[in-house]
């Protein structure tokens, strides 16, 4: 009793108030004696420590607490699954239908702080109007750094909404990236801790190049893609041109062979092709034209006549869905738009 009464020993009953190594203790309390002794062989010596101080500070716990803590280490184990499985994304979706919007990302900020997540991964999460913000105040090395870390469609709709000023530098910097080493991938996500909210990681190297640029511009607007592609140009048409090769533009579709556009025709929406055909050149509406019946393409014809003037972006916005569901019929293996240089062809 003497040895006990050392300790400011409590009753604990409010979950509220429990610090994390609080909360650690009443889970190992919980759990019992040799499943607690196997997570700690787990532990260092300073953490093994805290926590057994405040377990010894323990006295009662209220059951209402221990269910409570055992199904936070329940949910936070599922999240991690879920990560694990399908990545950020898929994870919030999942965890969102069941915890709602702020329960799953207070489960994967947990799961960061748990797994030392990469800051630039919990990017995945972070609403695009603050990744957009707080992008536009950092140096444009600094954002290219961060974007070349992102997901394709996730870097890409944050592009697209970069004021132009800022796209086009971004862009470039991450085409002329190299590998970046570690410690100054360590020093940028001091940078993200600091100002959006404490992310803590354990990234390795970073990226950027010519095709990690074609990729973002394939997911982006096609606005996006031509500002980003001109601005380039003047400073490098080389580079350009490098990036243009990767790419799959709405123009590039003259140069497939007929039979692979009359299958890619049978499967984009025709209200998009009438809309996208709007803003598109002579050659390639003939290109279409050509490569359906002879109904199917008077129809077409007639449509677009009697559609009248259409908005530039409805028509961008029309040829990025076709562009999209050719690259999707491209990643399931029943196309190819491969462009192939002169030097492949063999006669």
């Amino acid at each position: 009793m003497l040895g006990r009464a050392k300790y400011r020993q409590r009753l604990i009953d409010d979950i509220d108030s429990l610090t994390g190594i609080q909360r650690v203790a009443v889970l190992m309390i919980a759990i019992g004696l040799d499943p607690a002794s196997k997570v700690f062989k787990e532990l260092s010596d300073s953490e093994i420590e805290k926590v057994t101080i405040e377990i010894a500070n323990m006295d009662n716990i209220t059951p209402r607490v221990v269910d409570t803590v055992l199904q936070e280490f329940y949910d936070l184990m599922l999240a991690k699954q879920y990560v694990m499985e399908g990545g950020l994304d898929y994870a919030k979706e999942i965890l969102k239908s069941s915890r709602g919007e702020k329960g799953a990302k207070e489960l994967l900020r947990r799961v960061e702080a748990a797994t030392e997540m990469s800051a630039f991964a919990l990017f995945q999460t972070a609403e695009t109007p603050q990744m957009v913000q707080f992008l536009q105040k950092e140096h444009p090395q600094v954002a290219a750094l961060i974007l070349g870390h992102l997901k394709t469609d996730r870097a890409a709709e944050v592009l697209s909404n970069l004021d132009e000023s800022v796209r086009s530098e971004v862009a470039y910097r991450l085409a002329t990236m190299g590998k970046i080493s570690q410690d100054v991938v360590k020093e940028i996500e001091h940078v993200i801790r600091d100002q959006m909210g404490g992310f803590d990681s354990d990234s390795g190297m970073a990226s950027g190049g010519t095709a990690v640029v074609a990729n973002i511009l394939n997911a982006a607007t096609i606005s996006t893609e031509r500002l980003v592609l001109e601005d380039i140009e003047m400073r490098d048409p080389d580079l350009a041109e490098e990036i243009k090769k990767l790419m799959f533009l709405f123009e590039d579709i003259l140069d497939l062979e007929d039979r692979l556009l009359q299958r890619i025709i049978g499967e984009i929406d025709k209200k998009d092709l009438v809309i996208a055909l709007k803003g598109a050149s002579g050659p390639l509406v003939k290109k279409f034209t050509k490569n359906m019946s002879n109904r199917a393409s008077s129809i077409l014809i007639e449509d677009m006549d009697a559609l009248g003037p259409v908005r530039v972006k409805e028509v961008e916005e029309s040829q990025q869905r076709i562009i999209q569901r050719i690259k999707q019929l491209e990643e399931m293996g029943q196309i190819s738009i491969r462009k192939i240089a002169n030097e492949e062809m063999v006669e």
